[in-house]
């Protein structure tokens, strides 16, 4: 069969044949222990086979097919190995090789298989490619088309947020969605864990922040930071700032103030403080957090005297000015504790100045200010964009074809006042976006009375599309759309065996 995987592989030579694994591993040094264990779960679910830890020592250089593409070795080799089965009692051999980074992985299925790879995404990366490439046999092996791929992506940054504060979803869910971005190779998964509705982090310093009865526990967030990481997905956590902060409000006015924005005063800048500081221990995997920075109302700000006071004791002038002013403290507050911190596009050009250069910046209106002016004051950006990269699932929602063919340097809104409306908003493409990132928020979804119907009508609305950005990040090199459908076909079939369920099959 041909070897179909969602992302395409870069560079994939098929010799022909198959190689059987027994379900098997083995590994040099310790670095990668807890990846392999994750794999072996992966393969629990798609072959119903569990990776064994072994002993064995992985073969040297003179048993495997030479990597040169040309060689006549090889060529001698892709004729001998044609229609021929082998098969391996050793498994799979996993090496440690600092000269790969992080995120790739060479894999060489030949008379034996090694995969070489030197962090945990790129080594997942490798067990994701077998378990869509390869079949179980009826006699209990792993079958693998004999081959030499070499793969890396394009894309740093290759993101999905998740709203789980308008619409909780129970943990389980969690999970699932890093079972999905591990199988793509999306990275960064960012979790919206605050919102008007709900608080649904844990919270020591302020507990009565956290939402009675919609919320994670410590215990749980360390437990999906643990399970994420060694499948090669950061989870970020967003605790969103002024605005979407009814909770800081409502729990604590006599900090956050009580007039629809949170007040500007050093209390509040030392409360954040200290709740960024909680966050960056609860998610030690992370290198970021996102402080949000989106849709305040302003001019509630005019309603608070504390905030009016802060204003005169700073010499600033307008609320406009204090809006860039407040995002720019909290942001050089989290880059003292060691984090990138990460906004939204919601502070105007005039505030830039007030913000440092090492905040990212997810462009997602291209209203407050345009993707070429954040690049042109020198951040680095994500494309956000509302088209097609928004899903306010079931309703709101564009097409994985669009997706697909999109690009990471235009930026696109239906919104009539946004700058990208109609036409779009592009910058070149040697310019700092360090990728985009999918949006699941959960505006229709708060509504339905069954949590388990929401997440279920979100997942339907999410999967097929986040596979359509994970193969536009990962290659650069656009798909073609028969090829896209065919692998996507395949990334259903392994999700269907790794989640169990999914009913609506990407039909919404």
């Amino acid at each position: 069969m041909a070897i179909i995987t969602l992302p395409r592989a870069k560079r994939v030579l098929e010799y022909g044949g198959y190689l059987k694994l027994a379900p098997n591993y083995s590994l040099e040094g310790e670095a990668l222990r807890e990846t392999c264990r994750a794999a072996s779960d992966l393969f629990d679910k798609v072959f119903g086979l569990e990776l064994r830890a072994s002993s064995s020592v992985a073969p040297d250089e003179s048993f495997l097919t030479p990597l040169s593409e040309t060689g006549e070795e090889r060529d001698a080799a892709k004729n001998a190995a044609s229609g021929i089965e082998t098969v391996s009692g050793d498994g799979i051999f996993v090496k440690y090789s600092d000269s790969l980074s992080k995120d790739e992985f060479r894999l060489r299925a030949d008379r034996a298989c090694l995969i070489e790879a030197s962090g945990a995404e790129g080594l997942f990366r490798a067990f994701s490619f077998i378990a869509q490439a390869s079949r179980r046999t009826c006699d209990g092996y792993i079958e693998i088309p004999k081959c030499l791929v070499e793969d890396e992506p394009d894309c740093s940054f290759r993101g999905f947020l998740l709203d789980a504060a308008r619409r909780y979803h129970p943990v389980s869910q969690l999970y699932e969605y890093v079972d999905l971005c591990s199988l793509v190779g999306i990275n960064r998964f960012v979790i919206h864990f605050t919102d008007d509705e709900n608080y649904t982090l844990p919270s020591k310093v302020f507990p009565r922040l956290t939402t009675e009865g919609v919320h994670y526990t410590e215990e749980e967030i360390r437990a999906l930071g643990k399970y994420a990481s060694c499948r090669g997905v950061m989870i970020i956590p967003e605790i969103d700032m002024p605005g979407h902060s009814a909770q800081f409000q409502l729990k604590y006015p006599e900090i956050f103030g009580k007039c629809g924005i949170m007040d500007a005063s050093e209390e509040v800048f030392s409360a954040l403080g200290k709740i960024y500081r909680e966050a960056s221990d609860l998610f030690p995997d992370s290198e970021y957090i996102h402080i949000g920075g989106d849709e305040a109302v302003l001019g509630r700000w005019l309603d608070s005297g504390v905030t009016k006071e802060y204003m005169s004791s700073h010499g600033i002038s307008d609320i406009c000015e204090l809006y860039g002013h407040f995002v720019g403290r909290v942001a050089a507050d989290v880059i003292s504790i060691g984090k990138t911190p990460i906004a939204w596009e919601g502070f105007g050009k005039a505030s830039n100045g007030a913000v440092p250069r090492e905040l990212l910046v997810a462009s997602f209106e291209n209203h407050y200010q345009t993707a070429s002016e954040l690049v042109d004051a020198g951040f680095t950006i994500i494309n956000a964009s509302w088209r097609p990269l928004y899903c306010v699932a079931p309703w709101q929602k564009w097409s994985k074809e669009e997706i697909l063919s999109s690009s990471k340097y235009v930026f696109d809104h239906w919104w009539e006042q946004s700058k990208a409306y109609n036409k779009g908003v592009s910058v070149p493409e040697d310019s700092p976006v360090a990728g985009s990132m999918l949006c699941a928020w959960g505006d229709y979804l708060k509504n339905y009375a069954s949590s388990r119907l929401a997440c279920r009508l979100e997942w339907a609305t999410v999967y097929p599309r986040l596979s359509a950005l994970a193969e536009n990040l990962w290659n650069n090199e656009p798909c073609p759309g028969e090829e896209f459908a065919a692998s996507f076909e395949r990334l259903e079939e392994v999700l269907f065996l790794v989640r169990g369920d999914h009913p609506f099959r990407g039909k919404l």
